[in-house]
């Protein structure tokens, strides 16, 4: 079992122990095999919005850096761990630039059937907004997020010293990420699941023209074609969640093909 933790932190601080004390943990209930990408210390350029990897693919992304490196360890991946600690309210701008640089997965995700929990941590506010977002990241990307884990404590290096208790949920977290990743159940979709397919697969369906690249990923999936419900075939399905989601759908597809007649 390969584990990835992405770690979002300038410097080693409350997420790095907290990650630690996961992967001690993980380790303890089987052969584990545990990796660190610390963003502060990899080559990552801030993202250009040149829109070539939307239009063109990634591969057309005129930074050379390395992202591919990162993309690579995530695919290898069976679970991955997304870790930043709360500045200003949300992420870390490392782990924000991390997003950016590869936000051509919401466009096109690929990350079904990989498992992650998201960690982050805080000197007082903001943790709901971060796990917010991450699991946005996460959920958009195609990861099965199995849970997440906020923690309250003051910044190292610092005269803080008020210390939030609040319920260490890792024991329980680490447990139900091994057993997702070991046992590969069967998804079961929410309606939210639903809709995030049926609606982005309309989209693109209909922009063969103004997003060839995205229509061709989803075509070669089979994701265009009718009689497909979801992504992937291994999941628990309910009927009217999926028809909830394909009359939505049909809605954004009318609104869509009026835009195109009148820009037209």
């Amino acid at each position: 079992m390969k584990i990835l933790a992405i770690m979002g932190s300038p410097h080693k601080g409350n997420t790095f122990d907290i990650t630690q004390r996961i992967e001690e943990k993980i380790k303890q209930l089987g052969d584990v095999e545990f990796d660190y990408v610390h963003l502060k210390d990899v080559n990552l350029e801030p993202c250009r919005e040149c829109f070539k990897c939307f239009i063109n693919g990634e591969n057309c992304c005129p930074i050379k850096d390395e992202k591919e490196k990162i993309s690579q360890k995530i695919e290898q991946a069976d679970g991955c761990i997304f870790v930043s600690p709360v500045y200003s309210m949300h992420v870390t701008y490392l782990f924000k630039s991390f997003v950016d640089r590869l936000a051509y997965n919401f466009h096109r995700p690929r990350y079904f059937g990989k498992y992650a929990i998201t960690v982050a941590a805080t000197g007082g506010v903001g943790l709901d907004e971060t796990l917010k977002y991450m699991k946005m990241v996460t959920g958009g990307w195609g990861f099965e997020l199995v849970d997440e884990l906020g923690f309250i404590a003051p910044p190292k290096n610092t005269p803080f010293k008020i210390l939030i208790e609040k319920k260490d949920r890792t024991d329980e977290v680490v447990g139900k990420f091994h057993s997702a990743i070991k046992e590969k159940k069967p998804r079961k979709l929410l309606l939210s699941d639903y809709m995030h397919f049926h609606c982005i697969r309309t989209v693109y369906s209909k922009l063969k023209t103004m997003s060839p690249t995205d229509y061709r990923y989803y075509e070669e999936n089979g994701w265009i074609r009718k009689d497909v419900k979801y992504f992937y075939n291994h999941v628990k399905g309910s009927f009217f969640k999926e028809r909830i989601a394909r009359i939505m759908a049909w809605m954004i597809g009318r609104k869509i093909d009026k835009a195109i007649a009148k820009a037209t």
